[in-house]
């Protein structure tokens, strides 16, 4: 049992002795071609416009693709369908509360004062002093 935890020893010791010779930058340092570059920005672009990507985005594009779908005729029927469903997942998302602008605080101002009109979800011990400077 000894000779194994020796050898394991002697093992690690030698990688910690060698680990400063690693060349740790080596993968780093190549250039992407080409191809993954074009990859890569493509990639971010998609990324980039799918977060941008609203309810209310969802529900003009599937308005539009009703509209337009009922005025085409042949092949139209499956896009004014699939309109249907895209606005219907805008529905729900709306429903939902996926507008980014409906997590901030509402509230305004009065004298000078930001008074939000929504409730806290603070300790009420806490709002209790806060309101009692």
């Amino acid at each position: 049992m000894s000779d194994s935890s020796d050898r394991l020893e002697r093992d690690v010791e030698e990688v910690l002795a060698n680990i400063e010779d690693f060349d740790w930058r080596r993968r780093q340092s190549r250039r992407p071609g080409p191809i993954r570059l074009a990859a890569q920005r493509l990639a971010t672009g998609l990324v980039n416009r799918a977060t941008a990507l609203t309810p209310n985005h969802l529900l003009l594009l599937g308005a539009l693709m009703l509209i337009v779908g009922l005025v085409i005729r042949g092949g139209g029927l499956w896009l004014a369908v699939a309109g249907i469903v895209i606005f219907v997942i805008g529905l729900f998302w709306t429903s939902r509360g996926g507008n980014p602008q409906a997590n901030q605080p509402k509230g305004g101002y009065w004298r000078d004062r930001y008074i939000s009109y929504e409730q806290s979800t603070q300790n009420p011990l806490r709002r209790f002093f806060r309101r009692n400077r």
